[in-house]
């Protein structure tokens, strides 16, 4: 981060914090958060707070607090919410949905009196209300005390009640019910004896209320023996529902298995999806025509089919129910079914496949025709063979091989593993190609890049191109010709004619490895990064120290510390680039290992205009020669006659000392 982009940075956090922060004085604590929700426009329970300075009262005098305030960060209010739901409703996540609002905010409900007449006498529940509702009064229980004919009771105690609000039912009287005004109910057993309505009809003044007993009695005279719903029967009778049914008794309805089904994790029809970027614009070449897969990937399971559950009607008797079908989860080419069957796993990298029912998986992928409109973009976690060319501005991509029967044009084509093109590459200046890990094999190579950690062999010709090779570069077919461009081995070049007579630029370099050049710029680039933060850090600690020095008494703690953090901070980054320069060295000099013992050989004819560097040695061609083998000794190239690089791969140096030459 360059100085400007820092103090732009602290001037942003600044007015993040001049916007969000605030320090009030006030009389009380309330007072100074009433102020700062008012100026950063967010209620109270939104702000977090720092005592800067406590208050004071004293009889002649007194101060006032001073308090830092600041909003606090959604997130932290979600956290805090997140734990109240865990808390309060399991997870459910109900407390940071939509309706966290009418959630946290109680209903307006007011509170609730009930008289019960028992057996055993009189009882008074009293319910508080939620929200701004309206609590019970005294004239509240008089009216539904006279409604249910109950006369005689304790005023202390109605008024001791009132004020505890417990929602319990406590005995006032032991006044006795009248007979003849009871309470009753009707049972009406309905949907095919599975379901059993209750109506409860009020009692008259005096009369005895119905308890959870005598419904269930009721239920049972109907001959229910199954499904008694007690919990929902004392519910009703407390929320005093009358007139109205509800359900006292429910029995089991059978539940059918769900049949078993295979899930898929892949996708099983394969549809054309065009994919928009950002700006809504759609790339027409991403088809995504190709699903990949690796090994071990899950490619489908088994849901396994489920038994049917009995059902029970309210008289007890049984209800059959059926069980799931099975059906078979089907394993294809490339893939591992798991011992139990339920699994289906990828075997292989490659292209999986959906067909007459069951998941493939294929390492080879094959083209009939030309990369094009049709096909769009290839990628694929396997090896590519394809039949015709590779048109203009698409590309392909591979884990493994590639093939190509035709040509590649102004395109791109990458694997991990070799490369061939039988009809060459006319690459018009924007062709790339590269192996990560294999070799890359050409009729001929034009106007192109090729990259790759083995080796290049061209057939007829490599005109105007930029090759890279981390082995060797051959061009010896029948013309097997050099022309033009800038061709990289760390081990060998070697071809029949090198150069022309139209004197063309050609440079040839050996002993650069694309694989450790590569690394080599990534721990460059890491060293300016940390060179860069270090600069900084050092120019920033060079000011705080000439204050500390200037004015050591205002210097303050945390500003001491500060220093310290950044004097760590600079230990670690000089720590990293001492590192980076020793890789960047290491590998360096193991490229200079490599390129002592590279060679350039040339079968018949090497032009002027060829110009040959090995190691820290290079020698320009002045003068049409004839076969060469060059080489590097005592920092000068130096030649002598062709050998071929085939038959003297092992000891080829060992033969220098025949007619060898100084350039």
């Amino acid at each position: 981060m360059s100085l400007t982009e820092f103090l732009t940075e602290e001037l942003k956090e600044f007015d993040r914090k001049e916007k969000e922060q605030v320090e009030v004085i006030a009389d009380t604590i309330e007072e100074c958060l009433a102020i700062a929700s008012s100026h950063l426009g967010r209620k109270v329970h939104e702000i977090d707070y720092t005592v800067l300075k406590r208050g004071k009262k004293s009889l002649f005098f007194s101060e006032p607090y001073h308090i830092r305030a600041s909003i606090i960060p959604d997130d932290m209010l979600l956290d805090e919410l997140s734990l109240l739901d865990e808390h309060l409703t399991g997870g459910s996540g109900k407390l940071v949905s939509k309706e966290l609002k009418e959630l946290v905010t109680p209903k307006n409900k007011d509170g609730r009196v009930v008289v019960k007449i028992y057996r055993t006498g009189v009882f008074l529940t009293v319910y508080p209300p939620s929200g701004e509702g309206l609590e019970m009064t005294m004239a509240d229980v008089s009216k539904k005390l006279s409604f249910r004919g109950v006369a005689g009771v304790d005023q202390n105690l109605i008024n001791k009640i009132l004020k505890e609000k417990k929602g319990e039912p406590v005995l006032i009287s032991n006044q006795k019910p009248k007979p003849g005004n009871d309470s009753s109910c009707n049972v009406e057993i309905a949907q095919e004896n599975m379901r059993a309505f209750v109506t409860v009809f009020p009692a008259r003044p005096g009369g005895r209320d119905l308890e959870v007993s005598d419904i269930v009695a009721a239920l049972k005279g109907m001959g229910v023996a199954h499904g008694l719903k007690e919990d929902d029967i004392r519910k009703h009778l407390e929320e005093e529902v009358q007139n109205k049914p509800f359900i006292g008794a429910e029995g089991d309805f059978p539940v059918n298995g769900k049949n078993a089904e295979i899930k898929y994790y892949v996708r099983t029809e394969k549809k054309i999806n065009f994919k928009e970027d950002q700006s809504g614009r759609v790339d027409y070449k991403d088809l995504d025509m190709i699903e990949n897969v690796v090994v071990g990937q899950l490619l489908a399971e088994k849901i396994p089919a489920e038994k049917g559950k009995f059902g029970r009607n309210l008289f007890g008797m049984v209800l059959p129910a059926k069980d799931g079908l099975d059906t078979e989860l089907k394993q294809g080419k490339g893939t591992i079914l798991s011992e139990d069957k339920m699994r289906l796993t990828a075997e292989v990298n490659g292209q999986v496949l959906y067909a007459a029912g069951r998941l493939s998986v294929e390492t080879v992928y094959r083209i009939n025709g030309d990369v094009g409109v049709r096909t769009g973009n290839v990628t694929f976690l396997g090896s590519i063979i394809i039949t015709g060319n590779v048109e203009d501005n698409y590309s392909v991509k591979a884990a493994g091989n590639i093939e190509i029967y035709g040509t590649v044009q102004k395109a791109v084509v990458e694997a991990d593993g070799d490369i061939i093109v039988r009809q060459g590459v006319t690459g018009r200046e924007e062709a790339r190609i590269e192996s990560t890990g294999g070799n890359i094999v050409a009729k001929f190579i034009q106007n192109a890049t090729c990259i790759t950690e083995k080796d290049i062999i061209v057939q007829e010709g490599i005109l105007h191109s930029h090759l890279m090779a981390g082995g060797k570069i051959s061009c010896k077919g029948k013309r097997g010709q050099i022309v033009g461009g800038t061709i990289q081995a760390a081990q060998l070049i070697s071809a029949k004619i090198i150069g022309s007579q139209a004197n063309p630029q050609t440079d040839l370099i050996v002993g650069n490895n694309p694989k450790i050049l590569k690394q080599i710029s990534e721990f460059e680039e890491k060293k300016k990064e940390n060179q860069d933060k270090l600069d900084q850090l050092t120019k920033t600690m060079r000011t705080l120290k000439a204050r500390k020095d200037a004015d050591p008494a205002s210097f303050t703690a945390e500003q001491d510390a500060h220093l310290q953090k950044l004097e760590a901070g600079t230990k670690k980054l000089e720590k990293r680039i001492a590192e980076a320069s020793k890789d960047i060295q290491t590998l360096t000099e193991y490229m200079d290992e490599q390129a002592a013992n590279g060679r350039v050989s040339v079968e018949k004819t090497i032009f002027p205009g060829v110009t040959i560097r090995i190691r820290n040695a290079e020698y320009k061609l002045r003068h049409e020669t004839k076969a060469k083998t060059f080489y590097e000794e005592e920092s000068q190239v130096r030649s002598q006659p062709y050998e071929d690089p085939d038959e003297t791969k092992n000891d080829w140096r060992k033969k220098r000392g025949r007619g060898k030459s100084k350039n």
